[in-house]
This record gives C-alpha cells, structure tokens and sequence, in this order.
C-alpha cells in the first residue's frame, strides 16, 4: 500500500486511510499526554473538520488557561518560536497552528510508517 506523504491526501479521503488517520489522532493524543494534558483525550473516529475545530478549541482554552503546558506541546511536536511567531501575523492564527499541528504529527505518522 502506498503511504500518501501530503497530509492533505489523507484528509480528502480519509476514509479510504482509517489506518493512517487513527495514527495521527493517536500521536496527536500521545504528544497531549507527554506534556500532561492526560484530560484532552481525541477520539479516533472522528472526521478531519471534527478534529480541527476540535483542536481549535483546545487550542484556544490552552493558550489562555495552560500557556505553559501548551508551549510544551507546541515544542513537543517540534514547533518553533520563530514560527509561531509568523502564524501569530496572521488574523486566522488559531486555524494556521492547528494546521501545522496537524502537518508535523502526520510527518511523524509518515515517517514511521514509511521506515517500519
């Protein structure tokens, strides 16, 4: 089976790869655990405008209840300052960091898919 490398192509048809979408809700739900955020758990049957208004939510209860744990998660998924800082220009920032939240915990999904 070929593993589709575009986040997009999962979320398009995420149906035709349960597998792989599990997994990135799975490693979403393993980066929010490592950090401490044991109480936001994602459900792995959910659809891709689920998860990101989801996290959107999370997202924003994060940043102004749990600003030090959600750093954390940020650095945890391997996200830098400076680009955080470039997401922060723009208006829709909350929806541009869940995408590159998303993004990087699919690269991660990938990557050990593809070298398993």
């Amino acid at each position: 089976m070929r593993i589709p490398q575009q986040l997009s192509e999962i979320t398009t048809n995420y149906s035709q790869h349960i597998d792989l979408w599990k997994q990135l809700i799975l490693q979403l739900n393993k980066d929010l655990a490592l950090v401490g955020l044991t109480e936001i758990e994602l459900h792995t049957n959910i659809t891709p405008k689920e998860l990101w208004l989801g996290l959107e939510s999370i997202f924003s209860e994060l940043i102004h209840q749990k600003t030090t744990s959600f750093i954390h998660l940020l650095y945890r998924i391997d996200i830098n300052e400076n680009e955080i800082q470039g997401l922060m220009a723009h208006d829709d920032f909350l929806n541009r960091l869940t995408q590159r939240v998303i993004e990087r915990s699919y690269q991660k999904v990938y990557w050990r898919s593809v070298y398993k």
